[in-house]
């Protein structure tokens, strides 16, 4: 008997028997992709087949009216249209599907026409990029009222009962000064930031990023001392408090022998085999649960534990931020400025590039006044 991949999507039909060519499809799929993506994909596959199925067809007989349809349905027919960008999504989920039946000789060929890069699968870009930064002001009361339980006068709420809010504050933080998504800083291990000098520190980053790309990510030297601050109140206690209860656990958990920080190596047991990884490629099912044999007991790798001595999860950041946006909504609704109440670890990531891109900006204007002057070559901004 074949093992399906951990995680992987199952479609199935009123007999709950697997549905092809979705069971094959995500086989294939769930090797090579991360987790979250592909439980994204399930859904999105679970609503293109419940969509056909309605129409009275499915994957294999559908015809280029029905994938219209389903286009049409996602971009403007409900009442909460999906974005453009979602639903790039859902045409990397048809598409692949697609391509599987036709390599399988199920369908001669996919069964839209496509004219140079256009196809019934595109859309018409209705609208401007939702780019939503937050202004210093509204960063800073996120961060203190929303996030830090204090007061729109600065003052503490002796009413709030949020639990950590250091920890909370530091990973809002690393989101607005290196631009991390919440996927990437909530499985940062530990170790990945243990050392800093005067300018900050540095992550490679590759099987925690988006489509597994690596990219060097620059942590400021004020980030690091918020995390440092972390690392001595709130983590410490929850590692002393989660030693015993990791301990019962041990057989299910990854148990590391070895951190190399020089060489960026872990060396680990697990299920009885022993493994080595790069830190920047152990993947983020395994970031969650490696643990190491510390003064008190076993002590999780990651930066950003939970009550159970774990890593915090992807659902319990977004609820954070989500208590955080009500709060800010609630005690100092005119810090908003007229922008929508929600703010996301997405509306972080924003407020960096836009920072960012103001810097380079000025950079660039202040070198060609610089040139203009005489003092530069012939080099311009083109």
């Amino acid at each position: 008997m074949t093992t399906l991949p951990d995680g992987m999507p199952l479609l199935l039909d009123e007999s709950w028997r697997p549905v092809e060519p979705w069971l094959t499809y995500f086989r294939m799929v769930a090797n090579s992709t991360s987790r979250s993506t592909v439980r994204n994909y399930g859904y999105d596959a679970h609503r293109f087949a419940a969509f056909l199925d309605a129409r009275g067809t499915d994957a294999v007989h559908a015809t280029a009216d029905d994938i219209a349809a389903y286009r049409d349905s996602r971009l403007a027919g409900s009442e909460h249209p999906i974005s453009p960008t979602t639903w790039q999504r859902n045409v990397v989920v048809i598409r692949g599907v697609y391509q599987l039946l036709v390599q399988l000789g199920t369908i001669p060929r996919e069964p839209w026409i496509s004219i140079g890069r256009s196809s019934v699968l595109g859309h018409a870009w209705r609208s401007e990029p939702d780019i939503r930064p937050l202004t210093r002001a509204q960063w800073e009361t996120f961060r203190d009222v929303g996030l830090s339980g204090r007061m729109a006068n600065g003052e503490l709420d002796p009413s709030w009962r949020g639990r950590a809010p250091l920890r909370a504050r530091t990973g809002a933080e690393l989101a607005v000064t290196t631009g991390m998504r919440v996927s990437e800083f909530s499985t940062l291990l530990d170790a990945e930031l243990s050392t800093a000098d005067a300018t900050g520190a540095s992550v490679l980053l590759e099987t925690c990023a988006k489509y597994q790309k690596r990219r060097r990510v620059s942590v400021p030297v004020t980030t690091m001392r918020t995390i440092d601050l972390y690392r001595q109140t709130e983590r410490r206690a929850i590692v002393q408090q989660s030693a015993a209860s990791l301990w019962a656990r041990r057989e299910s958990l990854l148990i590391v022998d070895e951190v190399d920080t020089v060489n960026g190596v872990i060396r680990a047991r697990f299920g009885g085999k022993r493994t080595r990884w790069r830190m920047h490629l152990l993947p983020p099912d395994l970031r969650r649960i490696a643990v190491i044999e510390g003064d008190h007991g076993l002590e999780a790798l990651g930066l950003f534990l939970g009550r159970g001595g774990l890593p915090l999860g992807l659902r319990s950041w977004h609820a954070q931020f989500v208590a955080a946006s009500r709060r800010v909504l609630k005690y100092a609704p005119d810090s908003l400025g007229g922008r929508r109440a929600r703010i996301t670890p997405h509306d972080l990531r924003h407020t960096f590039a836009v920072v960012m891109l103001k810097g380079l900006m000025d950079i660039a204007l202040a070198r060609e006044a610089d040139r203009q002057a005489g003092a530069l070559g012939p080099a311009s901004l083109s």
